[in-house]
């Protein structure tokens, strides 16, 4: 059996529980389309109320369907072991994430344990809602400053040997230091950081890289380490938030290039000047 199908059902549920499960339950019935997840019942640690989880601009029913449909796909792997009805994960103690298949009678048809060393290098953990959180209100604050102050945009150019966005405004062209972060591409349904790219420019891009720390690996932070993967724009636009605010940028500017369908988001490293013309 393929453990990174067991990998994506992790992050499905990492978004789907409240921060700091312990234990999830997930009640799982048959349909004509496949396996559908009907309830999802948790436990914390204690008696503590469950912190708030950064707003990662995810919408939970089409998360809920990727977590039936990787169910699906991990049954048929099975070939006939597991009747669904229940599933049962656990994280009796930190370092690692143990996954159950139930039979009626509550006996174990099929398990898997994730370790830590897996752990760290999925893409939703506990260690990214802490980044998250922790950077959260202030890229808010900002962006709403930056908005308000930049304006209707109506054109873009970007000179990545120099680091520096041109902005067409009704009022007149502004051009403003900026870091590319990433690009966003709706039909593969993918995020690439912007340093990953072969042909990236450091002084575009080279503060964004220290952030992200691609050398280094940091635990539990791969949604920053990894060059690219899947997720929804909102998820990116979260992350690319949380750098904004660990360069000392003030907010980003999503720019849609002319005849495609990605984003470029991009770290405005200064405020324009002047009130927007509108």
């Amino acid at each position: 059996m393929s453990k990174p199908l067991v990998f994506a059902l992790h992050d499905s549920l990492m978004l789907l529980a409240p921060p700091g499960w312990t234990k999830v339950e997930l009640s799982v019935a048959r349909t004509p389309q496949g396996l559908k997840v009907t309830e999802l019942k948790t436990e914390g640690t204690g008696g503590k109320e469950p912190k708030a989880p950064p707003q990662l601009h995810v919408d939970h029913r089409e998360e809920a369907q990727r977590l039936s449909e990787a169910l699906t796909d991990l049954s048929s792997e099975l070939a006939g072991r597991w009747v669904p009805g229940r599933v049962a994960i656990e994280r009796p103690a930190p370092g690692f994430a143990d996954w159950k298949l139930l039979r009626d009678d509550g006996s174990v048809a099929w398990f898997t344990r994730l370790e830590s060393a897996e752990l760290k290098t999925l893409l939703i953990t506990d260690e990214l809602f802490d980044a998250l959180t922790g950077t959260e209100r202030a890229f808010h604050e900002l962006q709403g400053q930056l908005q308000q102050r930049l304006g209707k945009v109506t054109g873009f150019a970007f000179d990545p040997a120099h680091g520096m966005l041109r902005v067409d405004r009704p009022g007149g062209p502004l051009e403003l230091k900026a870091q590319l972060v990433g690009s966003y591409l709706p039909d593969v349904f993918t995020w690439m950081w912007s340093w990953s790219d072969e042909h990236a420019q450091a002084p575009s891009t080279d503060r964004v890289r220290r952030v992200c720390q691609p050398e280094l690996q940091p635990d539990g932070l791969a949604a920053f380490w990894r060059p690219h993967f899947h997720c929804d724009e909102g998820f990116a636009w979260a992350l690319a938030g949380h750098v904004a605010v660990s360069i000392g940028a003030r907010g980003l500017f999503r720019a849609q290039p002319a005849q495609a369908e990605g984003a470029l988001f991009f770290a405005l490293l200064e405020l324009p000047r002047g009130a927007a013309v509108q």
